[in-house]
């Protein structure tokens, strides 16, 4: 899709196409991450405890508070977590000098330990997931997701700057943050998007095409296929070539909502071309399409 600004000089719906968006690419590298770390990690093993850890190791002792704004995690989960880690002895809570009404939060011995054993599951995971790239492009891979995410405070957490799939949830993670302010504008989520511009693209489609475009299962997709039917964006038929399936093709409300949602996407995209530079930006989406296969 070609990057425009001017909202005046819109694509139609049948122009777009999802690879050519940085948000999606992102999207689709983060489940390839999440594959990886949960195929090399232990089964009560999680990710979000690697970065509550890593930041401890290197910042600790800080308040849950200070724990919260650091990985943009809110509060309440973040006192579940910890809740969770002190449980495992991981942990330990302490009085914090400077303000006794609330906690400052240290890494324990054993947290210590956990945290290498943990680190080398992610190495190993790393590998795996970076598998594609040389080791030239992983590196430049990082340094363009980091330019991204400048603003995030959890980056300055060295061992997980380093991390390519922590990299990438960030910066997943932040740039749907974007998209859903803006789409909710329209009243719809990314995802809704995602599944009315691959339709609008090349309808009429089974809702089987449309999951297998959007890399999640055909179950997956039924209820964002569902929610859109009945909110009237999209019709559902039955096939002309295959009386197994369904045919979904764009309602004429649904055409007109994915024309603004498309503006939306372009001027997302034009922003983070501002962010990277066109060749940074258009060099970070080559490296999302070689890391995802």
């Amino acid at each position: 899709m070609v990057v425009r600004s001017d909202s005046a000089t819109s694509l139609a719906p049948e122009q777009v196409d999802l690879g050519d968006l940085t948000g999606f690419l992102l999207r689709r590298a983060f489940v390839r991450a999440v594959g990886a770390e949960r195929a090399c990690m232990p089964e009560d093993g999680h990710v979000a405890e690697v970065t509550v850890l890593s930041v401890l190791a290197e910042r600790g002792p800080v308040s849950q508070r200070e724990l919260s704004d650091i990985t943009s995690v809110n509060r309440t989960v973040i006192v579940r977590q910890v809740d969770a880690l002190e449980s495992k002895g991981w942990v330990r809570r302490d009085t914090n000098p400077a303000d006794r009404r609330s906690y400052a939060l240290e890494l324990t011995e054993a947290g210590q330990a956990a945290l290498a054993e943990l680190s080398g599951d992610l190495d190993q995971a790393e590998a795996q997931l970076t598998q594609p790239l040389t080791r030239a492009e992983t590196r430049r891979l990082k340094q363009l997701l980091r330019e991204l995410l400048v603003d995030d405070q959890a980056i300055g957490c060295r061992s997980l700057a380093d991390r390519t799939g922590f990299l990438l949830a960030r910066a997943h993670h932040t740039v749907r943050g974007w998209a859903e302010r803006q789409l909710g504008t329209l009243g719809i989520h990314p995802r809704d998007f995602g599944v009315l511009a691959i339709i609008g693209r090349e309808q009429p489609c089974s809702q089987t095409q449309v999951a297998a475009r959007l890399g999640i299962t055909s179950p997956g997709v039924l209820g964002f296929v569902d929610g859109l039917v009945a909110r009237g964006l999209l019709q559902r038929s039955r096939s002309g070539t295959d009386r197994r399936t369904n045919d979904l093709v764009l309602t004429a409300a649904g055409r007109r909502c994915l024309t603004a949602a498309i503006d939306v996407a372009t001027e997302l995209q034009a922003d983070l071309v501002r962010r990277l530079g066109a060749p940074g930006e258009a060099e970070l989406r080559m490296l999302l399409r070689k890391l995802i296969g």
